[in-house]
């Protein structure tokens, strides 16, 4: 009866090691990587401008305590979107930014996981209007405006071991001034390294 009583403590110990052993491993530095494809939508003076889509590139490092909450910085590439007319006149629009805010990565076994992130978004959104003046050759003017608005994210994946992840994320980025209101929501593919 003793001895089951030692083996029942044994197993259960060796549980709570293994969960310590378990969040040891996604402590610390972090680098990640996501590439997928950017859906925007996009309002001028409070009316519709449509929607356009287009691919997406997100780079982060960071670090977590615990294996849970910790902070990043990146970098965020939204794509471009372009528009043409039948009389041969062209817009074009870009736009990029850098971030910096909390990210989660909690585990609820041994390799699965779901992730948050969200933060601030220092953006800059660059246009190029090239109009066709017919036999008068073209014209092309170019704007560019930045703002801080806000970013934030969920996703899930696979740790592999201590190092290595893979992930699927959903993420969204605002970009709002002078009355622009754009939503970009990404659909990517990440991966991290944990040093």
């Amino acid at each position: 009866m003793r001895s089951k009583h030692l083996l029942t403590i044994a197993l259960a110990t060796g549980g709570l090691f293994a969960t310590a052993a378990h969040a040891d491993q996604t402590n610390g530095w972090f680098v990640n990587g996501s590439a997928g494809t950017a859906h925007y939508k996009a309002t001028v003076d409070g009316l519709g401008s449509g929607t356009d889509n287009n691919t997406a590139f997100i780079l982060n490092a960071g670090w977590r305590d615990q294996g849970i909450l910790g902070f990043e910085a990146g970098y965020t590439n939204l794509g471009s979107s372009t528009a043409k007319d039948g009389y041969g006149d062209r817009f074009k629009v870009k736009a990029d930014g850098w971030t910096v805010g909390l990210n989660g990565h909690f585990n609820f076994n041994d390799h699965w996981y779901v992730s948050a992130r969200a933060g601030g978004f220092v953006w800059k959104l660059k246009a190029t209007l090239s109009v066709n003046n017919g036999s008068f050759g073209s014209a092309t003017y170019r704007d560019s405006m930045q703002s801080l608005d806000w970013y934030g994210g969920v996703g899930t994946g696979y740790d592999f071991d201590k190092h290595w992840s893979v992930g699927a994320n959903f993420d969204y980025y605002k970009m709002n001034k002078h009355g622009y209101d754009i939503g970009s929501r990404i659909f990517s593919i990440s991966g991290e390294y944990r040093f």
